[in-house]
């Protein structure tokens, strides 16, 4: 399957170009009549009609920005291009709001007469150079904190050799580094100093040189090695792309997961696990509601239950308040989550390995109904706030068990292409709790794997909502 989720970017560009445009607008009319909105100008009240339609026009020249940036194709699925030209797309895209503008004031009864034209003459220029400096400034932006990922290109022949050549001579912004290649002979490659080890060596050469994806450049290699390669790259938490050829094209059912065409510049590629969250839009939403949604439980919920909890685990048992472990994060990387101690303090070996029981001894009383409620987890909005976790997603494992599972449960490390959850899908149908068997860990991850294939703000919210219904009804599997 297929999927452009430069759609998503494409629409949210189209929106914050109608807030410029709009904004340029009003700017236009405090430079013509020294006031922000229609209503508040002698000169607009001694007109042949109502001043409101100044607000017609803002709409009308908003519906002709629209219409007139899907003909010139400002907004779609192209490759980055020079400023220059997309400069001049903008250009373009306002020569046809000029026209969209001409046609509906003179065919309708919206007369162009009933408008002051150096009011129109200054929006035009305005919006105009206010628009194109907008864009500038964000690619500015794009350019300068761009998180380029580290890539490892598997094979150095004329593919992979070609990839990179292109990639070089790309305008700044690919988001791509090549960091090396991969490369079972490679003697007579143009890149061959660049070779930094065999296939086999993928292990080991990924986490040398922290690489974050890999592009297979290898057309030769049978769809039995592609699938088998694809699982190691994905057990190592590597994201797969591959350079198209026919043979790909024409066998899209060929691999596991979502794939997509995707353009690095102007290079297409086949991503073969392609989700919502990869989406920079969709990165966006997600975080900016990480960040509202974990202040205002920091803020109005956490020092209520701080108090409370505080008391509870200094009474019951000697300690600190809080329990640090280090678990599994974002893209294989580990990171320290917070909670309310619930249990005895026990040594490092046996809390870093030994989950919690239904009757485990080392559960406080206050600890009990911590665990019970799911108020034991409350610090981690803390992790959530330093963009370590997040809302919702997988919940975070143990160290020891992801390096115990990642080789007996098929796309384990996948589910770490996203950051962890305070709550997530599987533990809202039941999935909490101790995994006593491989199965169980496998039936988990399929419902942590469905959440990333088919998230959506909605989603989040839903989950959100089934785990707070959860807290007050209480679980089984809260221990």
């Amino acid at each position: 399957m297929v999927r452009r989720h430069s759609r998503t970017k494409s629409l949210v560009l189209l929106i914050v170009d109608l807030i410029v445009l709009n904004i340029l607008y009003h700017a236009a009319f405090i430079l013509r009549f020294d006031t922000l909105i229609p209503l508040a100008h002698s000169e607009l009240l001694n007109i042949d009609a109502s001043p409101t339609i100044y607000y017609m026009l803002e709409a009308i020249i908003s519906v002709g920005w629209i219409a007139s940036g899907a003909i010139f194709r400002l907004y779609g699925d192209m490759p980055r291009e020079q400023f220059s030209q997309e400069a001049l797309r903008i250009l373009r895209t306002m020569g046809g709001v000029i026209g969209v503008v001409f046609m509906v004031l003179v065919f309708t009864r919206f007369g162009i007469n009933l408008y002051s034209r150096w009011f129109l003459f200054l929006f035009f220029c305005v919006g105009t150079v206010g628009l194109i400096v907008w864009r500038g400034m964000a690619r500015m932006v794009s350019d300068n904190v761009k998180d380029d990922r580290n890539v490892l290109v598997v094979g150095a022949g004329k593919t992979g050799s070609r990839f990179y050549q292109r990639l070089s001579v790309q305008p700044k912004g690919s988001g791509y580094r090549v960091i090396g290649f991969l490369d079972n002979n490679g003697v007579t490659s143009k890149v061959r100093p660049m070779i930094l080890g065999k296939l086999k060596d993928l292990d080991t050469v990924a986490g040398k040189y922290k690489i974050d994806e890999v592009v297979v450049a290898l057309p030769t290699m049978s769809d039995a090695e592609l699938r088998d390669f694809v699982n190691e790259c994905e057990n190592l938490c590597l994201r797969v792309n591959i350079i198209p050829n026919e043979h790909y094209y024409e066998n899209s059912s060929l691999l596991e997961g979502k794939m997509a065409a995707v353009q690095v510049g102007d290079i297409p590629l086949i991503r073969v696990r392609e989700d919502p969250l990869d989406a920079s839009a969709s990165k966006f939403i997600k975080r900016s509601f990480d960040i509202i949604f974990s202040l205002m439980v920091l803020l109005f919920v956490f020092p209520i239950v701080f108090i409370f909890a505080a008391v509870g685990i200094k009474f019951t048992s000697r300690g600190p308040i809080f329990f640090r472990q280090e678990r599994t994060g974002e893209n294989n990387k580990s990171f320290s989550c917070f909670k309310f101690r619930s249990m005895r303090v026990m040594p490092a070996n046996v809390s870093d390995e030994l989950q919690a029981t239904a009757e485990d001894e080392r559960i406080t009383a206050i600890g009990r109904l911590l665990r019970r409620t799911s108020l034991d987890e409350l610090p981690q909005f803390w992790n959530v706030l330093k963009g370590e976790m997040s809302v919702v997603g997988p919940r975070p494992h143990m160290l020891k068990h992801t390096n115990d599972y990642k080789s007996i449960i098929s796309q384990y490390m996948v589910r770490h292409f996203v950051k962890p959850g305070v709550t997530g899908w599987a533990q809202v149908n039941g999935l909490r709790g101790a995994t006593e068997t491989p199965e169980i860990m496998q039936k988990r991850v399929q419902y942590d794997l469905y959440y990333i294939e088919h998230w959506s703000f909605w989603f989040d919210a839903r989950i959100i909502l089934m785990t707070i219904l959860n807290m007050i009804k209480g679980d089984d599997r809260a221990y």
